[in-house]
């Protein structure tokens, strides 16, 4: 992957992911550990100033600022949804911590969805994902979600660049 800047529905994914208790708003703890985990420099200082004395932010004041102080590039973005999937930190992926983030995500598979998602990119048919097969299924939700969101935006005359 490229550097290329993350879409407004992966900052999405980040910030829920970092939403730790899921009341739509992050702290300013959770949004300085998605900065280092996105790699994205951010001077502590302006980081205060952007929470203007908030104890959190919304989404949209989340999108702001990534806004005013760069965006994440898409193999940080990569490396942090790797890493929010693979729970026990053992450098894999099963189908029950598939099945556990996307609950975590909003969206509640089977188990039968998440093993399918799961065989779907496993190539050495282990039953776990490694990194590099993870990365293609990765690409696959990707190429799909831009997909979508490209058909839907094409049918809105109110089209806006979702690029942050």
């Amino acid at each position: 992957m490229c550097d290329h800047n993350v879409n407004l529905t992966q900052l999405l994914d980040a910030f829920q992911l970092f939403d730790t208790n899921k009341d739509g708003s992050i702290s300013f703890d959770e949004f300085r550990s998605v900065c280092h985990k996105l790699q994205m420099p951010m001077d502590e200082t302006k980081l205060k100033d952007s929470f203007q004395d908030r104890e959190d932010i919304t989404f949209d004041e989340f999108c702001q600022i990534i806004q005013q102080h760069g965006s994440p590039t898409a193999d940080a973005y990569f490396q942090e949804t790797f890493n929010a999937f693979d729970k026990n930190c053992d450098g894999f992926i099963t189908a029950k911590e598939i099945k556990k983030t996307m609950k975590e995500l909003g969206e509640r598979l089977t188990d039968k969805q998440a093993k399918a998602m799961l065989k779907s990119a496993d190539a050495n048919g282990d039953g776990k994902l490694s990194k590099d097969e993870f990365r293609s299924l990765f690409n696959q939700l990707t190429q799909f979600r831009n997909a979508t969101e490209a058909s839907a935006s094409s049918s809105n005359t109110n089209y806006q660049d979702d690029t942050v």
